[in-house]
């Protein structure tokens, strides 16, 4: 398997590849990056976010111990718990930000549950969709059972993870709230209703959810499927055309529109 954090990574390559996935779980905080690159001695990442510029530096295994990290700040760094740099950081007096990056239970979960996997076609790690949706519904406003439940939505949503993970559920304390798993399993009920092989006649054929919360799962998972399918499938997957119509057939019932789509795919890209 993949990892998606090496936290002693021993060339700039996997350093740059560690920053890159930490910018994904950034985004629902609002910062933005804006330059990403490698040096000898591992890799940095300048972020923004209100105007404001922030850094983020990864010195690899060989190049540390070396006094090198107060010599490359330029910015003021953003830093979670997670990377245990805070003490250096206030020591050194750098000036600095941290940032909680596993800010609820259900986002622990769903991050042990997919761990460094990938998806098949594109390579990506499977926790962008969970990182990306979450910067969605930052973005439209929604609520945190939405959130939370969107987290945890993929362990419930086909029959196969449904059957898999019942017990497995039943078994862990972190979704045992009641409301998380309402929204999780009404989510399942509502999407599995139009998945991109059924064909409609029109988006009136589409049904949503009386919950908001659900609803606003939907338009954060189809903003986000759609723009990896744009990026990494779109002319090469012999369904095209067809996965085309369909996510732009969600995003009308949902009344998302195209402008606001292509806000959130800048962001997202």
């Amino acid at each position: 398997m993949k990892e998606r954090f090496n936290m002693n990574a021993s060339t700039p390559k996997e350093a740059q590849d560690y920053l890159e996935a930490r910018s994904k779980q950034l985004l629902r905080h609002g910062f933005r990056k804006i330059d990403l690159c490698m040096n000898e001695w591992g890799s940095e990442m300048i972020l923004e976010k209100e105007g404001e510029k922030y850094q983020s530096i990864y010195i690899i295994d060989e190049f540390r111990g070396k006094s090198l990290y107060p010599k490359l700040v330029k910015h003021k760094i953003v830093t979670s718990g997670i990377c245990n740099l805070e003490e250096y950081l206030k020591t050194k007096d750098i000036d600095h930000i941290v940032i909680d990056l596993n800010p609820t239970i259900e986002y622990q979960v769903i991050s042990d549950y997919y761990g460094g996997n990938v998806t098949k076609r594109s390579g990506v790690y499977l926790m962008n969709h969970i990182d990306e949706g979450l910067c969605i519904l930052e973005e439209i406003g929604a609520s945190n059972i939405a959130k939370r439940s969107y987290c945890v939505h993929p362990i419930f949503q086909s029959d196969e993870t449904l059957s898999e993970n019942f017990s497995y559920n039943m078994t862990i304390a972190p979704l045992r709230d009641p409301l998380v798993l309402i929204a999780a399993i009404e989510y399942r009920s509502v999407a599995n209703e139009y998945l991109s092989t059924r064909k409609i006649k029109s988006i009136d054929d589409i049904r949503l959810s009386p919950l908001k919360d659900v609803n606003d799962m939907l338009i954060a998972d189809k903003i986000q499927n759609r723009k990896d399918f744009e990026l990494y499938h779109m002319g090469v997957h012999p369904r095209s055309l067809d996965l085309d119509q369909y996510f732009k057939h969600w995003l009308e019932k949902l009344g998302v529109s195209e402008e606001f789509y292509q806000h959130m795919k800048s962001i997202l890209s």
